[in-house]
């Protein structure tokens, strides 16, 4: 997985250098490095397409803690036959998205987002409501009890990163099908 990261970043790297100078100059000119992530929003892409996958997620602040609730609702299992395609759009100076800045699939969905998630795997399948912590991800209604955001810094997500805003589009696809969609607005700040 650390490999498929390193990847992403090369080709965000690449995408940048070759997509729109005013995003390609704001990115390469932005600070990387140690970042704090804050989700700032997270939503089912296309609500109103009947998707066997189905992510129904929020935040909701309590206690200065950042928490994802919600539910989920899974027709067919999130399991290794599909991919997770990832989207990413970055917001520019002006405030305006710039879409497709990185597009990024990656096979074995369900295995790709355990090892991305690393040692916090079980607490967040325990805090999405589901007491199997292995792949696949079996269908049913998951009723979040919730999930501490703080949890990713312990994740294999990169410990280094641009700092700004962005718009992660995660898809679950087979053959170009969708079977759920999901959007993550995260902002990675330096630390205080």
């Amino acid at each position: 997985m650390k490999h498929n990261i390193l990847i992403l970043f090369i080709q965000l790297l690449h995408t940048t250098r070759l997509g729109s100078s005013t995003i390609s100059k704001q990115l390469l000119s932005s600070p990387v490095g140690p970042y704090q992530l804050v989700i700032r929003q997270v939503y089912n892409c296309n609500p109103t397409k009947n998707n066997t996958i189905q992510h129904y997620t929020y935040i909701s602040h309590r206690a200065n803690t950042t928490w994802l609730l919600g539910n989920s609702t899974l027709e067919a299992p999130l399991d290794d036959t599909l991919f997770l395609e990832i989207k990413l759009a970055v917001k520019d100076s002006l405030g305006n998205w710039k879409e497709n800045v990185l597009s990024h699939k990656i096979p074995n969905a369900c295995t790709s987002i355990k090892r991305l998630l690393g040692s916090v795997w079980t607490v967040y399948m325990n805090g999405s409501g589901s007491k199997n912590t292995k792949c696949p991800i079996l269908p049913g209604i998951y009723t979040y009890p919730g999930i501490d955001t703080s949890i990713f810094k312990d994740s294999n997500l990169p410990k280094t990163f641009f700092y700004g805003t962005f718009k992660f589009y995660v898809y679950y696809t087979r053959k170009n099908e969708i079977y759920g969609c999901q959007v993550f607005i995260i902002e990675t700040k330096k630390h205080p």
